[in-house]
């Protein structure tokens, strides 16, 4: 009889520790998911840290605004200017609003797009992006990005010249008009580029330094269709080499 109880301790014993075992796992599993998803910080738990707080999806011109969901004084303060940047636009039947996010280590980035195709040579772009910190939800300002990525606006106009002159070779090698006629001052000027630091903005990217910068694709110069969305992206430091 002592024998079968110590047998039968001993099998409780066992079946209460892979019950531990199995509860420490999926307490371990919870709270990897709940950092993944950053649950922690997030104001609305049901939401991803970035969706759409306004979505229009017409087939022309849709309009997509994101609400940045942390919890904290400075992503408040950015989710206000977002609402007031874009709601003008809303009532804009010509214009398109779209958004993207990135997380990069500890950095989620968030750029806003608007396209207005309401005025002459649209359309016309604007750009705003937020770099929030999540490890303290707090915004991280220009001079930080710079000093993060060990770079400088110095250089960051360096290589926003350098692409635009290879636009500008570009086109002239594409024919789309001679140097003659047009040289590269004439060119900067049909783009409305007058500073290449004038209306930038960063974004951090899988670990990459971006920066938007709009300007005009469409111009007298009959060029526009050789640009490309992308064409506003310049690629600043790049940390994963392709």
């Amino acid at each position: 009889m002592d024998k079968y109880k110590n047998k039968k301790t001993n099998g409780l014993s066992v079946i209460s520790v892979v019950l531990l075992i199995i509860g420490i796992m999926i307490l371990i599993v919870y709270i990897q998911k709940s950092n993944d998803n950053y649950n922690r910080i997030k104001e609305y738990k049901n939401q991803h840290i970035v969706y759409s707080r306004v979505e229009i999806p017409d087939s022309t011109y849709p309009k997509y605004v994101p609400y940045i969901n942390i919890k904290s004084e400075d992503v408040t303060n950015a989710n206000s200017e977002i609402e007031s940047l874009i709601n003008p636009y809303l009532g804009n039947k010509d214009t398109i609003v779209s958004y993207e996010y990135n997380v990069s280590g500890i950095y989620l980035s968030v750029v806003i797009k608007v396209e207005d195709y309401s005025v002459n040579n649209g359309p016309k772009v604007n750009f705003n992006t937020y770099i929030i910190n999540l490890k303290n939800q707090r915004l991280v300002s220009n001079k930080e990005v710079l000093e993060l990525f060990n770079t400088n606006e110095d250089e960051v106009s360096r290589i926003i010249e350098y692409e635009f002159n290879n636009y500008y070779e570009d086109l002239v090698n594409e024919e789309y008009y001679k140097s003659i006629r047009c040289d590269y001052s004439c060119f900067l000027k049909h783009r409305e580029v007058s500073n290449y630091l004038d209306d930038i903005h960063y974004y951090i990217r899988n670990g990459d330094l971006v920066v938007f910068k709009p300007f005009i694709f469409y111009s007298s110069l009959n060029d526009g269709d050789y640009f490309e969305p992308t064409n506003y992206e310049f690629i600043i430091v790049e940390t994963n080499k392709k």
